[in-house]
């Protein structure tokens, strides 16, 4: 998963998921491996397992339930009342007047500098703060472009996994009313720049 070598690492979760069944982190990244390799059955029953299994309001449940609306898979519905009223409230809190856009690029090793085409980036909110218990997940498309819109105003991490070494992990801070633009490559990747060098996920 850290080397996102999504074909090597799919096999080896389908093995290991027998083992510990109840495994939330396997099953989400199995999902994310299915994600990248066009498998989109095996993604939605493992999207759909980890909308069910995860503790509502974790990014594993955010992200599932992103995927799921945005390829119009149909979602697994919630346990109870109570956590169908939690997701109500989340949605209506994320719907802000601000929004974050920029191009995504990578140069692997060898080539040079291309747009990464369907890359999934979150904007996470941080703790702490009026932004706290936030997230949006969206994907770049063709060209490397991605655009978060209805953004609360306020602060961010913005970084492209959930789980494993991520390729970038920022904090931003977005204007209430306005568009920060942020352009995602090798200058700003967590090799040269990582805000959350200890803490990790906020």
């Amino acid at each position: 998963m850290a080397r996102r070598d999504w074909e090597t690492a799919a096999p080896l979760l389908r093995q290991a998921i027998p083992s510990a069944p109840d495994s939330v982190a396997l099953h989400y990244e199995l999902a994310i491996c299915a994600t990248y390799l066009e498998l989109g059955d095996e993604a939605t029953r493992e999207f759909q397992w980890v909308l069910e299994h995860a503790q509502a309001g974790s990014e594993e449940a955010t992200v599932a339930r992103t995927w799921l609306t945005q390829t119009r898979r149909p979602a697994a519905p919630e346990k109870t009342d109570e956590r169908l009223g939690a997701e109500r409230e989340r949605n209506d809190a994320k719907a802000g007047n601000s929004g974050v856009r920029g191009v995504v690029e990578w140069a692997e090793a060898g080539q040079g500098v291309q747009p990464l085409d369907r890359k999934l980036l979150h904007l996470v909110g941080l703790k702490n703060t009026h932004t706290s218990g936030l997230r949006y997940s969206i994907r770049s498309d063709s060209s490397g472009r991605y655009g978060f819109e209805h953004v609360v105003a306020g602060p961010y991490k913005l970084t492209d996994t959930i789980a494993g070494r991520p390729l970038w992990r920022l904090k931003i801070t977005v204007a209430d009313a306005e568009e920060a633009v942020v352009d995602l490559g090798p200058n700003n990747s967590a090799k040269v720049r990582d805000d959350f060098p200890e803490r990790g996920p906020s």
